[in-house]
């Protein structure tokens, strides 16, 4: 026999979670907007990984560098492109594609 366990949610438990959409969702705009006026001809990539990202598990079309590694998939990245981020352009993780950002703290 089958059982599954029910677990109610109050919507004290929803509107803890909608903030962090919502920051979420801003963050994403100002990627976008950011990535996009500094290289319009990487539009169609970007479509195409929002578009990804919509259809799959894949967290985003933007991943943060983490300790010299790509937050998204764990790969190493050229400390020559670290640099680039650094400077506050956007690369591409050669292994995921996801555009890579530095954070700024």
């Amino acid at each position: 026999m089958l059982t599954v366990k029910v677990t109610m949610i109050s919507k004290k438990d929803i509107a803890s979670v909608t903030p962090a959409v919502s920051d979420y969702a801003q963050n994403l705009d100002n990627l976008c907007e950011r990535l996009l006026r500094q290289q319009p001809h990487s539009k169609a990539l970007l479509e195409g990984l929002l578009a990804r990202s919509r259809r799959t598990s894949r967290p985003c079309a933007f991943a943060p560098v983490q300790s010299n590694r790509c937050s998204a998939c764990n790969m190493a990245v050229a400390s020559a492109q670290i640099q680039k981020v650094k400077s506050g352009e956007f690369i591409n993780c050669a292994h995921c594609s996801i555009f890579l950002y530095h954070e700024r703290r």
